[in-house]
């Protein structure tokens, strides 16, 4: 793997980290989601906000990286 390669990588898993949270919270201020610890830690609502990150950031590293590494190539 070359140098240039690997700092895209690292520039994509960067990119959708913030790119997540900044999705994530975007749909919790529409939606009106929120949750709390003290209910508990398995509750549905932590199940649902996992899933919700979980889904958004496998979407965005995937665009990125078919969009950023298809560029180099």
């Amino acid at each position: 793997m070359t140098a240039s390669r690997k700092k895209n990588i690292r520039f994509i898993l960067v990119s959708t980290i913030l790119i997540t949270y900044i999705i994530v919270k975007v749909i919790y201020k529409i939606t009106g989601f929120h949750y709390d610890l003290a209910d508990g830690i398995l509750n549905i609502r932590f199940l649902i906000d996992i899933a919700l990150w979980g889904f958004v950031y496998l979407t965005v590293y995937s665009l990125l990286k078919k969009l950023l590494l298809k560029k180099t190539e």
